[in-house]
């Protein structure tokens, strides 16, 4: 198998795999290709295969010799990625490669996500169908689809089809971390016809945009206090003297567990030097509260075509009040933890003012669903209050801690043999499958840990190569052990 110049030459066979895995296009809900090359792979390794009746793939690998009577182990991955570019690199997720370059000792993606998350994981599992010097019990290998957009493969995997009463996830995303818990999470949306009207006002039409945020993942990076590009792009507009604007259309963010990084609205105004001071004042502003690695947005104005209708001023006035005052960012903290994990948050994702027609997603994290209820009552009381449709979407429930896991005690102890210190056990404020995954299946152990991944959900995403390294020594050594 092939392996680029610039991947780093072992682990060989993760390397190659997530290589070859790079060049198959697989966003969410079009899993098809990705599949067909996991089946086609397992069938050339002489393995049994399932498909579910959602497309959840199972690869069925013998024990090796001596392990025959050990228990089955499951390992689970998905085979989606968040597809996010930065607005200079064009590139059609649903057919185009994923092109990749060596920083150091990070491999990233020409601006675009990188899909480490969770392809390095689907790599490592289909090393294990291949790399016959590894010990280990009968595994299960179950790769998922449609994570990202609300855990959906989960949700569909037939637990008749697995035997394994332990499972390993290979999707998160800090080396030296032990994860036996995960964030819950539900998706709201709010819609609203808007009345439009011929504009009023003489003067330019232009188009207003904010960029360059770093974004990302909207679990793992939203107590990092990153700009909100929809937040910077209604704080803009709500810096214009009054009677001096009107919108015709506004546009942010790309999905909801992505932090928006850009955003834009279309404006008609009696003098573009307002808006050019509006930003200025804004942009001051922000820059003041910030983290330091986050002030290198950007702010442009275009003149564009004649805009000639637009949102009414009472309209826009409840549309733009409601994104003001909507919540988004952590909102409580896990005491057990001592406040160093969120618990609790709201991403503000996705926003849309189209032709009359306005759109909020917003996707709510939690630990505890009764600590959620307060924030879901904040964001429907607000809904009401500027008579937004309210519509609720995707809800999939947290993977509680389980502390007395004999699986957990034993990857603990190989990690502390291996590399000669204790491995940190924690929860990750996101969505993992495990929750969902042992409802279906019932009662077992999980455990999930994988190599450092930076960035993910955004064009920064990037994977350290040494961390993979150790990972891979690791899940053998557990395999050999179990």
């Amino acid at each position: 198998m092939v392996i680029p110049s610039h991947f780093p030459q072992e682990p060989q066979l993760i390397w190659s795999y997530f290589h070859a895995i790079n060049q198959i296009p697989r966003p969410s809900k079009f899993e098809d290709k990705i599949r067909e090359y996991i089946l086609k792979e397992a069938k050339r390794l002489g393995h049994t295969t399932d498909v579910d009746s959602v497309g959840n793939v199972i690869v069925y690998v013998p024990a090796t010799a001596g392990f025959e009577n050990h228990e089955t182990v499951i390992i689970q991955n998905h085979m989606d990625m968040v597809t996010d570019a930065t607005p200079d690199r064009d590139i059609n997720f649903n057919q185009d490669p994923i092109i990749t370059f060596a920083e150091g000792d990070w491999i990233k993606a020409d601006r675009t996500t990188l899909g480490a998350d969770n392809g390095i994981g689907c790599a490592a599992a289909l090393a294990l169908m291949e790399d016959k010097s590894v010990e280990h019990p009968a595994l299960e290998l179950l790769f998922t689809v449609d994570e990202e957009t609300g855990l959906k493969g989960a949700w569909g995997v037939e637990g008749s089809k697995l035997k394994g009463k332990k499972m390993i996830n290979l999707d998160t995303e800090e080396w030296g971390s032990l994860y036996i818990g995960c964030a819950g999470g539900i998706d709201y949306e709010f819609n609203r016809s808007l009345e439009i009207h011929k504009s009023k006002i003489k003067g330019v039409s232009l188009k207003l945009t904010v960029g360059g945020f770093l974004g990302g993942h909207s679990g793992v990076d939203i107590h990092e206090q990153r700009g909100n590009a929809m937040k910077f792009l209604m704080d803009w507009l709500n810096c214009l003297p009054l009677g001096t604007y009107e919108v015709s259309e506004w546009r942010g963010g790309k999905a909801h567990n992505i932090i928006p990084r850009d955003a834009f609205a279309l404006v008609k105004i009696t003098d573009a030097q307002l808006a050019s001071e509006a930003a200025a004042a804004v942009s001051d502003r922000w820059r003041s509260f910030l983290p330091e690695s986050d002030r290198n947005f950007i702010t442009k104005i275009e003149e564009v075509a004649e805009i000639d209708e637009v949102v009414s001023p009472a309209d826009l006035k409840k549309a733009l009040g409601f994104l003001l005052a909507f919540p988004h960012g952590a909102h409580a903290y896990d005491l057990a933890s001592n406040r160093e994990l969120v618990a609790l948050s709201n991403n503000m994702a996705i926003s849309l003012l189209v032709r009359g027609k306005f759109y909020l997603q917003s996707s709510l994290r939690f630990f505890d669903r009764g600590e959620c209820v307060g924030l879901e009552n904040q964001i429907t009381s607000l809904a009401n209050a500027f008579e937004m449709e309210i519509s609720k979407n995707g809800e999939y429930p947290s993977w509680k801690p389980v502390r007395e896991n004999k699986l957990l005690e034993l990857v603990a102890d190989k990690y502390e043999a291996l590399f000669k210190k204790k491995a940190r056990i924690t929860a990750i404020h996101a969505g993992l499958e495990c929750g969902i995954l042992r409802d279906k299946i019932g009662p077992i152990d999980a455990v999930s840990f994988g190599p450092t991944i930076m960035g993910a959900h955004s064009p920064q995403e990037r994977v350290h190569t040494p961390s993979v390294t150790t990972f891979w020594q690791l899940l053998k050594e557990v395999l050999k052990s179990l």
